[in-house]
């Protein structure tokens, strides 16, 4: 057990200029940091769900599959209405 970490009972304390995201009654506040928006993580899902069907699209139409392009481009609009 060479690589273990040691652990010890002892609370380490902050860095010298960290902010505390703790008030005074050991609630935690809210930390507002204006550079990190919040990321939408499903709409960025279905929109990359939209481009890969119409990619399929594209390739199914230039093989000549026009039946399973058409079926794929209905899944893509399906996928694009939760985009709206």
């Amino acid at each position: 057990m060479r690589n273990s970490p040691t652990t010890t009972d002892q609370v380490e304390p902050a860095p010298h200029g960290a902010d505390s995201a703790v008030g005074e009654e050991s609630d935690n506040q809210a930390v507002d940091d204006p550079q990190n928006g919040a990321v939408d993580l499903g709409r960025l899902a279905w929109l990359g769900t939209v481009g890969v069907c119409l990619i399929v699209v594209l390739i199914l139409v230039l093989q000549g599959y026009y039946g399973y392009a058409a079926v794929t481009f209905a899944v893509a609009v399906a996928a694009g209405i939760n985009l709206l």
